[in-house]
């Protein structure tokens, strides 16, 4: 019986040190990974050559940590399966992830439908052209663009403010047509 307790009790050691030493070379792997392809993009001069192109990240910094990150990843995962419990963590894993990615996207449109569904009533009415002078609020100005999301109004000033199509249907509207 006690014979029996302990090799269980020598199984689990091995199986918990064989885990940690996993996590250990798993996440040395990762951040060696991240230096070295930080210093690899750092060379070709990644940020440089799309700085060109107006991409203004810093896309050294953000490919090599993702890199490093899926390499944790991928570590985590051969280290709960070693411990036998890899499936249920993972899925538990991967759903927090995507719940979280759903209430980021969600949180990224509670802007965008009204203003686009304000552009099309926009759209519909007429009331608001380019040319058309407005005064929705303490804005006034003539109207330069109706976009989807936001339309531009020149000031008197000639100042350009972005409104987001949405005042225009919460608030009173004055349009004077010249």
């Amino acid at each position: 019986m006690v014979e029996g307790v302990v090799e269980t009790a020598q199984s689990y050691f091995y199986t918990i040190a064989v885990g940690i030493a996993i996590l250990l070379i798993g996440f040395a792997i990762g951040i060696l990974v991240k230096k070295f392809l930080h210093r690899l993009l750092k060379e070709i001069g990644l940020n440089k050559v799309f700085s060109k192109v107006g991409v203004t990240y810093n896309l050294e910094t953000v490919i090599s940590s993702i890199a490093s990150y899926v390499i944790y990843l991928f570590t985590i995962v051969i280290f709960l399966d070693k411990l036998g419990i890899k499936s249920v963590v993972l899925y538990l894993f991967v759903g927090g992830v995507l719940m979280l990615l759903i209430l980021t996207f969600l949180v990224g449109l509670k802007d965008v439908i009204p203003n686009f569904v304000a552009w099309i009533f926009i759209q519909r009415k007429g009331k608001v052209q380019e040319g058309h002078h407005v005064n929705v609020r303490e804005i006034a100005g003539v109207v330069e663009k109706v976009g989807y999301l936001e339309t531009e109004i020149k000031t008197e000033m000639g100042d350009i403010l972005y409104v987001p199509n949405s005042l225009f249907l919460k608030s009173k509207l004055r349009v004077k047509k010249d």
